[in-house]
């Protein structure tokens, strides 16, 4: 399989070059060259990109800014710097910014890019894989705290951008305590895991799910339109009722859910979707009732109610 290299460099003459370097590689290599790093943007977002070659010098950006500005576009994609200035405290800091490399054009042989390229593939795959295991939640297998916050931050970014809508959902489990006290913790752990179980079901792979901590479980529906909610948080709760049957001596596993749109015209932050959501949870669980019972009955001619 083919390793897509963004390579962004003006010079033609050493856009050739790493060309024709990578082509003697045993390895596959399709390698796309632009000018500017605003004009990287799109394949980055297409996920079209494996690994970028970046020069410093660029016609939009310069230095380290450069790098700067690609790794906000596109923080899992692999960056190896090729630039004309050997400059010992500009490598260092670019490395430590995360850089997968510092490479000198003027010192550039055939064998030595074609090893950065291979290495910094490699080495960032494993990186990732910590960094995976460091932002999942071991019981449930869903995202941590910080797993949520990052991605989640990273969609609203785009949608945003996108002019594209989206929905926070924001669960806790209801009476999770009393679970644990009468029943135990091996029982609390499984009604905990039905619910992972129960979101999982009900969301599209392209949502982003999370156990924040102890009950509390989060959800971001990536554009999603409000009107289609109801019917998602229907399929939760059916699914969730077929999930409480694997919970020994609980009849059933119930929960509480505050709800906040994301509108790109006013484009809230992610901790403002947070506390709408946990006031609206918080005024479901003191009125003892379902606020989004009421959105389940409301029928709607909305085209996108489907989420």
């Amino acid at each position: 399989m083919s390793t897509r290299v963004l390579l962004i460099e003006d010079n033609p003459d050493d856009v050739g070059l790493v060309e024709r370097i990578l082509e003697s590689s045993d390895r596959p290599y399709v390698v796309t060259a632009v000018e500017r790093v605003d004009e990287s943007v799109p394949l980055l977002d297409a996920d079209e990109v494996d690994l970028v070659l970046l020069d410093l010098g660029l016609p939009d950006s310069s230095g380290l800014e450069s790098f700067d500005r690609l790794r906000a576009q596109a923080p899992d994609v692999p960056v190896v710097i090729l630039t004309g200035e050997s400059n010992l405290a500009t490598a260092r800091e670019a490395v430590r910014r995360g850089a997968q490399d510092y490479l000198v054009k003027g010192q550039l042989e055939g064998n030595l890019l074609i090893h950065a390229v291979r290495y910094a593939t490699e080495r960032h795959a494993f990186y990732q894989e910590l960094e995976e295991l460091s932002l999942r939640d071991p019981l449930t297998g869903l995202y941590n705290r910080r797993g949520f916050w990052l991605l989640a931050e990273q969609s609203l970014r785009l949608a945003k951008r996108n002019g594209r809508e989206s929905v926070l959902l924001l669960a806790d489990v209801d009476d999770l305590k009393s679970i644990n006290d009468t029943h135990g913790h091996l029982i609390g752990d499984r009604a905990l895991c039905a619910v992972a179980r129960a979101f999982l079901g009900a969301m599209r792979e392209s949502d982003i799910i999370a156990r924040l901590a102890g009950d509390e479980f989060v959800a971001l529906a990536v554009e999603a339109y409000p009107p289609g909610i109801p019917s998602l948080i229907r399929r939760f709760r059916e699914s969730l009722a077929a999930e409480s049957r694997s919970c020994e001596a609980i009849d059933r596993v119930s929960v509480s859910i505050g709800i906040a749109p994301f509108a790109p015209t006013t484009a809230p932050t992610l901790e403002e979707l947070m506390d709408a959501a946990d006031r609206e949870m918080y005024q479901e669980k003191r009125e003892g009732v379902r606020i989004e019972q009421a959105r389940l009955d409301i029928e709607t001619d909305d085209p996108r109610a489907e989420t």
